[in-house]
């Protein structure tokens, strides 16, 4: 079955399964049913059931493109994104130091909440005991790759557990109150739950294929296995977790990506299948293959690693009305839920490769967005590019005027996301109709090859084929090779930058920022003043650029693990809360 239908198959089985597997107490992080439920025999008796059963799996992944998560997006907890509405959790929970184990409990957390995710897994663990019991019944190729299947699924859910909550309670079995057992786990130490997840990886890489088939697009691969590896491995190696800079650490991680690459199944997206972004400014972008990746028309590229695919008619996703400018063509188009910060903005180079700080970089405050590289065009709406045919001014005065009060849904940065959207889709219909068919990409080859260079970079310092993974990723987007000369040290922040710009609004930066250790050390990147961009125009039309204060943020480093909810420690007396809450 193809994953985008899901949903569309028997409804008397797929309620029969729900039934089965969703008996118990939506916050109870061990899903333990009650006495009476229904038994797993029907839903396990025939392969058609079970494979509703493991496609409903798939459905629980985070889906980012849809509901309030879109205008809540985890950029939004970092400085890639300061969402006008107060009440979103970035800044009013995360950003303004006020995270505690009460309040994670409802919303807080979203796709990686604690109760949520242990869910997930008992669904995993469910269909790993019965599809075993019932093999005999399978396809022997089908139960195989299924089984791989789940196992990557529920290394997944507990990849978010372990990169949000450090450590957990590693369950490999459904718990059951019914025979008397003990079905409260402590929580297992860090490295016994990265085992744990690299174990399934392991197990899931060893039996999946290179490719899915048409009819399988969005089911897990050898790749996204070893990519979920390396993900917790570099996650691992970083400062957060590896306080003693273990290069052991980094090199395993390093070695990971490299299998991946040696696959020879990846490569970057480099079509340019739309026409040039232009601006009234006079900067331009040549190619658009960097943001025509993310478009319906490019599902399934030769980047994608793993994603979730959508579907229409009732299967769409609402991004597009969520986020990009509010007012067009004289009425709201969007929610606005995104604010591009002036962090953001200033990161982005010059088309010469060179930072803006660099004096000899050509950069001019008088005219901030001429010759800027072309991810910036093709990430961001700034005044004076077009968006859906129109200007967007985000000058006082102008359609969009910045709103430093936030007392509306129009930017309050004066910068609004073009990234991940699509431009002929008008935003206000997908509240309604979703009609939003683009994949979320969970990993894509660039990570892979800006995370090999990362890991390989702390492991033995800069070599050849660290500068070979990041001019690929530069030269997609038309920058120039990185300096030959270029020391360990310079590379780390040459690929922090990378990542940065790269992955804006790929919801990567709250976990790059942590693991890094940087949200409150050294540049102390969300422990500062929040900045947007204030235009005003004189008589003669001239613009006048200001950097204006439009939040001050506040976070605790104890902040880089989440808190475990207070109902769940109530529920199990065996769980430690993380320090600080």
């Amino acid at each position: 079955m193809n994953l985008k239908n899901i949903g569309r198959a028997n409804a008397l089985l797929f309620a029969l399964m729900l039934i089965t597997i969703g008996a118990c107490k939506k916050d109870d992080f061990l899903s333990v049913p009650p006495k009476g439920v229904l038994t797993d025999a029907s839903t396990f008796s025939t392969q058609s059931n079970a494979e509703l059963f493991v496609n409903d799996i798939y459905n629980a992944l985070p889906d980012y493109n849809n509901g309030n998560q879109v205008d809540r997006i985890l950029d939004a907890w970092t400085d890639n994104s300061n969402a006008g509405a107060t009440n979103h959790e970035g800044q009013a929970v995360i950003r303004s130091n006020a995270l505690s184990a009460g309040n994670s409990t409802n919303g807080v957390g979203g796709y990686f909440g604690w109760a949520s995710l242990y869910t997930n897994i008992r669904k995993c663990n469910t269909f790993l005991k019965n599809a075993a019991a019932n093999s005999s019944v399978y396809d022997a190729a089908w139960y195989t790759q299924r089984a791989g299947e789940v196992k990557f699924l529920r290394a997944f859910f507990y990849m978010l557990l372990f990169k949000n909550y450090g450590g957990v309670p590693v369950l490999t079995v459904p718990l059951t109150n019914t025979d008397g057992s003990d079905i409260f786990t402590e929580r297992a130490s860090l490295d016994a739950t990265q085992a744990f997840i690299e174990a399934d990886c392991d197990a899931a890489a060893g039996v999946l294929p290179l490719k899915q088939t048409t009819a399988n697009l969005g089911r897990a691969t050898k790749g996204a296995a070893l990519a979920l590896k390396g993900d917790v491995q570099l996650f691992a190696a970083s400062p957060l977790v590896n306080t003693s800079n273990d290069p052991a650490k980094w090199a395993k991680a390093a070695a990971t990506y490299q299998s991946i690459i040696a696959l020879n199944t990846y490569n970057l997206f480099t079509t340019s299948s739309s026409t040039p972004i232009i601006s009234t400014t006079g900067s331009g972008s040549t190619s658009t293959a960097y943001r025509d990746q993310f478009l319906a028309a490019n599902n399934w590229n030769s980047e994608t690693i793993f994603a979730r695919a959508y579907a229409l008619p009732n299967k769409g996703h609402k991004r597009e009305g969520y986020m990009g400018p509010v007012i067009v063509r004289g009425g709201a188009q969007t929610w606005g839920g995104a604010s591009p910060t002036q962090s953001l903005i200033d990161d982005y180079q010059m088309d010469n490769g060179k930072a803006i700080t660099d004096p000899t970089s050509g950069y001019n405050p008088a005219q901030p967005y001429l010759h800027r590289e072309s991810r910036f065009e093709q990430s961001i709406v700034y005044d004076g590019s077009y968006w859906q045919g129109e200007v967007f001014k985000s000058r006082i005065g102008g359609t969009n005027q910045i709103d430093l009060g936030s007392t509306s849904d129009i930017s309050n940065t004066g910068y609004c996301i073009r990234k991940t959207l699509d431009e002929s889709i008008l935003g206000q219909t997908s509240l309604g109709t979703a009609p939003g068919t683009s994949n979320y990409q969970f990993y894509r080859y660039a990570e892979v090859l800006l995370s090999y260079a990362e890991a390989q970079n702390e492991a033995a310092g800069p070599d050849q084929s660290v500068f070979d993974a990041v001019n690929k990723v530069r030269s997609r987007v038309l920058l120039p090779p990185v300096p030959p000369n270029t020391s360990q040290a310079d590379m780390r922040t040459l690929i922090r930058r990378e990542r940065r710009l790269e992955f804006s609004f790929e919801d990567k930066r709250w976990y790059d920022i942590r693991r890094w250790d940087i949200t409150v050390k050294g540049p102390a990147v969300i422990n500062s003043p929040e900045y947007g961009m204030k235009i005003t125009a004189d008589a003669s039309g001239n613009l006048t650029y200001e950097r204006v204060v439009v939040f001050q943020n506040r976070y605790s480093e104890y902040m880089n693990w989440l808190p475990i909810p207070q109902g769940i420690l109530n529920q199990n007396p065996k769980l430690k809360q993380n320090p600080g809450y």
